[in-house]
């Protein structure tokens, strides 16, 4: 029995030496942080302690974020650029820009009358008398239409014809509003936002008590009569020549341009997109916005 658990001892001794130099031979110094602090690193933070990685990714980032705040200021210089020397530049202006010299333009001669119409509250007589006047033709309902108002157009004309004769009533109302607002464009924004609420409020309680039509019905069509609506006005509701929307917007931009590098994730949000099924979602709901 000796004879044969010798060789087995002498065999486990071995193992245990192996071992025992294989752990003495790790070097106490590639545990070490890689900065020399004294800590012990860690490879998840490339070697560097917590206190030093923390540091490092600070540094980084101050340095992405400042990489990136001048891209958007060169980006933004770029685009002024374009835009003033697309100003100097005779025959070659886009039908954008030439709608903005004519509001300009327009809001010059329509000075007087529009300061006087921002500190006036509009009378009833006055209300009576635009209503007769929307009885004329309106060159705003006939100008010509772009692609996004015809498509809305022919949406909203489809979606009422599922409310029959309620339809054909709000359609009627509709044109009747567009027609008066033609006639509105001198008051300042805050006074046509009211004229707009009230429409709204009118329509929908005409629908529930002389039409009956349901609640959720109702909610319904007053999302697709705002949409309608909205689309048509949009000259007028969103670049006015009453307001520096535009100054807004540019800066509003520039924030967003200098804000790019932020990721969900530095925001906690749960969203990955990577996945296609995500991914489309953050783009629908970008292009909705």
């Amino acid at each position: 029995l000796f004879l044969f658990l010798t060789p087995l001892l002498l065999c486990r001794r071995k193992m245990n030496l192996k071992s025992e130099r294989r752990g003495i031979h790790v070097d106490q110094s590639e545990l070490l942080c890689k900065k020399g602090c004294g800590y012990y690193g860690n490879p998840a933070w490339q070697g560097f302690c917590s206190k030093c990685w923390r540091e490092e990714y600070h540094k980084a980032r101050q340095k992405q974020i400042q990489e990136d705040w001048e891209l958007a200021e060169r980006l933004q210089r770029e685009e002024e650029e374009a835009y003033a020397s697309s100003q100097s530049t005779q025959g070659a202006q886009s039908l954008t820009f030439s709608k903005f010299e004519e509001k300009k333009t327009n809001e010059k001669t329509r000075k007087v009358t529009t300061v006087k119409k921002f500190f006036t509250a509009s009378s009833r007589a006055g209300a009576k008398k635009e209503i007769q006047e929307a009885k004329a033709p309106s060159p705003s309902i006939h100008r010509q239409a772009s692609i996004e108002t015809d498509r809305v157009s022919k949406e909203f004309i489809e979606f009422i014809r599922t409310y029959q004769k309620p339809g054909q009533d709000i359609y009627k109302q509709c044109k009747l509003f567009l027609d008066t607002m033609s006639h509105k464009r001198d008051l300042s924004i805050e006074e046509q936002s009211e004229c707009a609420q009230d429409f709204y409020q009118n329509v929908a309680d005409r629908l529930q008590t002389r039409w009956k039509v349901p609640p959720e019905k109702v909610e319904k069509a007053m999302d697709e009569v705002e949409k309608y609506i909205m689309t048509r006005q949009y000259k007028y509701v969103f670049c006015p020549e009453t307001t520096d929307d535009e100054k807004k917007d540019l800066a509003v931009q520039k924030r967003i341009r200098a804000l790019h590098w932020v990721t969900p994730q530095m925001l906690c949000v749960p969203v990955s997109e990577e996945i296609p099924e995500v991914s489309d979602m953050v783009v629908k709901a970008i292009t909705g916005l």
